[in-house]
């Protein structure tokens, strides 16, 4: 608060980290001017009534802002939007790293099981059997109440991390709890779910931030990549998600994370993306790729799976093209492990938010008992941090060098397009 000043804030980051940071701001009485991010998708959404903007429109809103600070509020890709301010003329101290403020960003997987099987995620990573179960509420309340007490500033809690959320019948009360705590909250869903009143009582809540993951509009598209899931289901409870949102007066900023494939990109691409325009949700398209870390690794060790093998022939851009635009960043500190902080329903702390085994990436067994700096301690050189960084993992998972990423797919699509004119 005394770097900030009664200086407005632009807030460059308009997902959960940004949302959580105007949490805090509205708390503090902190007045923030408006939100930046470089993903289209996003521009001219509002957050609270807030307008998202890209940052090409920084110069003009710091000429109409006197003072105006810059605020980065992401959790990775730190450096590169520094890099990007400089690029625009914004002096390094007219710059705020929220990190340096916020030293942990908190994700709570209260669910430890899923209803999907989908062949990207580190549930379906053959060997691996994580014990499944529930976060008690009373052991969330007693998380919560460690993690004020120790970590300083803390702006915002995720629900969630490999798990569905809305799996669990108490998630109301965790969202209730969170804003109690004068906290923002985020829920990721897959919205494959029944019933319809278990949305209505999450939605009741008003959580901060709701992604819902998908793949496809129609079933052949989204069966190969969400199986398990139904799509017309997911389209109906995408309605539901408006109406409730409107009864209730919901703030909650929803965002469709669509996940592209070589199968997806077309007329599915196409009508879900009009779908969420009609309903007024921001739409992400992404480029689908390969997790976890474990999965990775065995990948880069020669050792893939029938399961694995068949579905690294549905991505858009392949693992080894991945890896290839990954390796020029190998060199780049890891966000994932130097400033989340992830706990498992059992309490257990993984490594890092991309890592799955719990055999093996179990730093502390139950968060209760160890202080959050023997946490990150524990992190330190670490046999998966090791092989991780050995083969660039990171910058792979964060996905960075998105236009190379994009000319790539564009490459694939025209292939794809070329053979089926041929047949």
């Amino acid at each position: 608060m005394k770097e900030l000043g009664k200086s407005p804030v632009l807030v460059w980051g308009a997902r959960m980290t940004g949302i959580g940071f105007l949490c805090f701001a509205k708390k503090h009485g902190l007045t923030v001017a408006g939100f930046v991010d470089s993903d289209a998708s996003l521009c001219g959404r509002k957050i609270s009534g807030l307008s998202v903007s890209l940052p090409a429109s920084i110069p003009a809103l710091k000429a109409a802002h006197k003072d105006l600070r810059v605020l980065v509020a992401v959790s990775i890709k730190e450096d590169e939007i520094i890099a990007s301010l400089a690029r625009l003329g914004i002096p390094a101290g007219d710059c705020v790293r929220y990190s340096e403020f916020c030293g942990s960003f908190f994700t709570i997987d209260i669910a430890g099981t899923c209803n999907l099987r989908c062949p990207s995620c580190a549930y379906t990573v053959p060997g691996i059997k994580n014990p499944a179960g529930l976060m008690p509420y009373g052991d969330f309340v007693k998380i919560t109440d460690k993690m004020m007490n120790e970590a300083g500033l803390v702006s915002h809690i995720c629900l969630y991390s490999w798990g569905e959320p809305f799996l669990h019948p108490d998630l109301p009360r965790f969202i209730g709890r969170i804003h109690s705590l004068g906290l923002a909250a985020a829920v990721s869903t897959n919205l494959s779910l029944e019933p319809a009143e278990r949305l209505e009582n999450v939605i009741k809540l008003s959580p901060d931030y709701l992604k819902i993951s998908t793949s496809g509009f129609y079933p052949e598209a989204y069966n190969s990549t969400h199986p398990g899931g139904n799509v017309d289901l997911v389209k109906s409870n995408l309605y539901r998600v408006k109406y409730f949102i409107e009864k209730h007066k919901a703030q909650s900023f929803v965002e469709v994370n669509y996940h592209m494939y070589r199968n997806n990109v077309g007329r599915d691409l196409k009508k879900m993306r009009e779908l969420c325009a009609d309903l007024g949700f921001a739409f992400t398209p992404c480029y689908a790729n390969v997790t976890p870390v474990e999965r990775l690794t065995a990948y880069h060790e020669g050792r893939v799976d029938a399961a694995t093998r068949k579905f690294l022939d549905l991505l858009l851009v392949s693992l080894e093209k991945g890896r290839e635009i990954a390796e020029p960043y190998r060199g780049r500190a890891c966000r994932f492990l130097s400033n989340q902080v992830n706990i498992n329903w059992d309490r257990s702390v993984p490594l890092c938010c991309v890592c799955f085994e719990m055999k093996t990436a179990t730093i502390s067994k139950d968060y209760l008992k160890d202080p959050l700096a023997e946490i990150n301690r524990r992190k330190e050189r670490h046999p998966n941090c090791v092989k991780c960084m050995k083969y660039a993992i990171p910058p792979y998972l964060m996905g960075v060098n998105q236009k190379a990423w994009k000319k790539e797919a564009g490459r694939v699509i025209r292939a794809d397009a070329a053979r089926r004119n041929k047949r």
